[in-house]
């Protein structure tokens, strides 16, 4: 292949090898795959929804806020299907894990941790049935059934944690290991549909009175775990498009904000330090509530 230099007149013939050149150039160092946008969203929109719900993903997740990781998921199904949002969070939900867990070394209930997560398979293997059922509807009626689960898990999760800090208890469970068990199977299947077990594993730990560093340290080793498990899954069952939950595309969508993640992470342990954490919980629950009814509404709508 002849090559131009800079005094050469240029003539079509030349411009057909300038062509040539950058088709040979584009075939070797492809340009990197921007995120699906739907159309009817804006792309500053929907950056800057996702942008935020990976941001509070890993602000939650380095201990500060408590549960206000479950606004994510709402915020991320205003900016695209369930199907695509589910295979897309999960990645980065496992990268927070990855990013978080070294801080806690030494800091896990691991006999808890062991009933929970065995409950956790139970629980996954009971939402892949779920997800399986669902797969045989036609495209644009799972859609619509997925967001509407989406909305609606998310609203009862807030509400639960909204009626926690008002002052007020859930009723509990025995201290026992069937307990622990049985947590581990509703967090599971949520998870499995949703991402939502955070808050019920949360809310599980401090019935046990585990203190605040070894509860962020279970629950993330429980998150990771957890999570990992929910690959086969999302890696190999269909979904009424043909796609799996996680594909090429989800992949290189969730690449794009992996650099948030650490900056949450820093903003967290900040926050820890020098902001009030009720009142910032309040009004992020207040967006999640809101933002939960919006997608029912979408759905039902």
């Amino acid at each position: 292949m002849d090559t131009l230099t800079w005094n050469d007149e240029v003539t079509p013939a030349s411009t057909n090898q300038i062509v040539e050149h950058s088709y040979f150039l584009l075939q070797r160092f492809p340009p990197p795959m921007l995120p699906i946008i739907p159309d009817t969203i804006d792309p500053l929109f929907y950056y800057l929804l996702v942008g935020a719900a990976v941001l509070i993903t890993s602000i939650s997740k380095s201990g500060f806020g408590g549960g206000v990781g479950i606004l994510a998921i709402p915020l991320m199904a205003m900016a695209m299907g369930p199907q695509h949002m589910l295979g897309m969070l999960l990645p980065l939900l496992i990268a927070c894990d990855l990013f978080g867990n070294p801080h806690y070394r030494g800091q896990r209930d691991w006999p808890r941790l062991r009933n929970l997560l065995s409950g956790a398979v139970v629980g996954i293997v009971i939402g892949t049935c779920i997800l399986f059922f669902l797969s045989g509807m036609p495209p644009q009626q799972f859609g619509r059934v997925m967001t509407g689960l989406v909305g609606a898990i998310c609203l009862a999760v807030v509400l639960i944690q909204v009626y926690r800090m008002t002052g007020r208890e859930l009723p509990t469970l025995p201290p026992h290991p069937i307990s622990a068990i049985c947590v581990g199977v509703l967090a599971g299947a949520l998870s499995t549909l949703n991402h939502a077990a955070g808050p019920i594993i949360v809310i599980y730990l401090l019935h046990v009175g585990l203190d605040k560093r070894k509860l962020v340290g279970t629950t993330l080793m429980y998150y990771l775990i957890g999570n990992t498990l929910k690959l086969p899954t999302y890696l190999l069952l269909e979904m009424p498009d043909g796609q799996t939950l996680i594909n090429a595309q989800t992949l290189r969508d969730s690449i794009w904000f992996i650099p948030l993640i650490p900056i949450g992470t820093l903003m967290g342990v900040w926050m820890n330090k020098h902001i009030d954490e009720k009142p910032f919980t309040a009004i992020l629950y207040i967006f999640a509530a809101l933002s939960a009814g919006h997608i029912i509404y979408k759905a039902i709508g």
